[in-house]
């Protein structure tokens, strides 16, 4: 299943939203890859598009007929886990877009076939490439604040009335916690550790919808810091990721700091950069000064950071910065929320993520 031409074959599996930000990507990268199909139910998205590019009705018919090298899934995230194991059964690579699946046992049947198949895949977590990110992941494990004790996040805006007037928006699974908590969720994984067991909260009070609009996290990580993520697409806010970083050009730029990571020996702003230290290293204490220094980076697109790599990935040049286990265990933890707001109770992560290594 490796790939020895030139240029990667790629077809794209949706033409809604994300998907046609895939399509900009793969034909941004047109040195690399080359855009071979587009699959959508939608017979007027190739109108719409307006590129000139073979169009088909189903995923099955652009794999059989187009016979890409990879494809990307961007599809609704009930169609994510049989898609991804119809490319398994063809033998065709895959980037699957968040969520890997919209259940776990749907995650764990995907995780069983591309285990037997042997394609290379990934899950669009494509925060993971922002450079800020990447710059926060080396600050913290090089032990820049220290031990960590706590971390707190936030994503909230208002979405308008216009954004629900696709109905599975309104329902569960459309809402915040698994549009853009997942996000959130994955970002603490990648930079805090992994989720021992949280306590979630929900509420649907502004809409009225059966999906919630607000959302809240008590997170307990396995090495003991302890966290807190507040998700709500119902209140207008500057904290999002998005506001901080300009790498989804549908968010005005607010320049503020959405995640705050404290540690021993001082504190981490994200995205916009920001380190706090003792002034004096050696009078820590809460009556000692602080000082804070700016953390410099070279922006980049994230979107094409991650095609990149997913084709040195299918070329067997690197390992998958975010796998489909580690996307399940990110759908594991996200899940989590919703449940333990239904049972009004904490809920522990182990066995859950055992089972997804069967």
């Amino acid at each position: 299943m490796e790939v020895d031409a030139k240029l990667v074959r790629l077809g794209v599996v949706g033409a809604g939203m994300i998907g046609r930000r895939h399509i900009d990507t793969i034909l941004a990268c047109s040195d690399i890859t080359e855009l071979v199909g587009i699959a959508d139910p939608d017979s007027d998205a190739g109108k719409l598009l307006g590129i000139d590019v073979p169009f088909f009705r189903t995923h099955l018919e652009l794999l059989n007929k187009a016979k890409p090298d990879a494809v990307v899934i961007a599809t609704p995230n009930s169609l994510h886990a049989q898609q991804g194991i119809d490319c398994c059964t063809h033998g065709v690579h895959f980037i699957v877009e968040k969520p890997v699946a919209d259940s776990v046992e749907s995650a764990v049947d995907l995780l069983r076939a591309i285990r037997l198949s042997g394609v290379k895949t990934l899950v669009g977590h494509h925060r993971r490439y922002l450079p800020m990110v990447r710059s926060a992941r080396q600050i913290l494990a090089d032990g820049h604040i220290g031990r960590l004790v706590a971390v707190s996040a936030i994503w909230a805006t208002r979405k308008t009335n216009e954004y629900f007037q696709v109905p599975w928006r309104k329902e569960f699974g459309g809402g915040p916690v698994l549009i853009n908590g997942i996000h959130e969720i994955d970002l603490l994984r990648y930079l805090c550790g992994e989720i021992a067991s949280l306590t979630g909260y929900t509420s649907s009070a502004v809409r009225n919808f059966p999906v919630e609009d607000a959302s809240g996290a008590l997170l307990n990580f396995q090495n003991g810091c302890i966290g807190t993520l507040i998700c709500a697409d119902s209140g207008l806010s500057p904290w999002t990721m998005e506001q901080g970083t300009r790498e989804n050009t549908l968010f005005p730029y607010a320049g503020e700091n959405s995640h705050r990571f404290i540690g021993t020996e001082g504190s981490l702003e994200l995205p916009v950069l920001r380190l706090w230290s003792a002034r004096n290293p050696r009078l820590i204490g809460w009556d000692k000064p602080l000082a804070v220094t700016p953390i410099e980076y070279v922006d980049c697109n994230p979107f094409v950071e991650q095609l990149k790599h997913f084709c040195r990935m299918i070329r067997v040049e690197e390992s998958p910065v975010a796998s489909a286990e580690e996307g399940a265990r990110t759908l594991v933890a996200t899940l989590a929320i919703t449940r333990s707001a239904r049972l009004g109770a904490p809920v522990d992560l182990t066995s859950t993520f055992r089972l997804l290594t069967n």
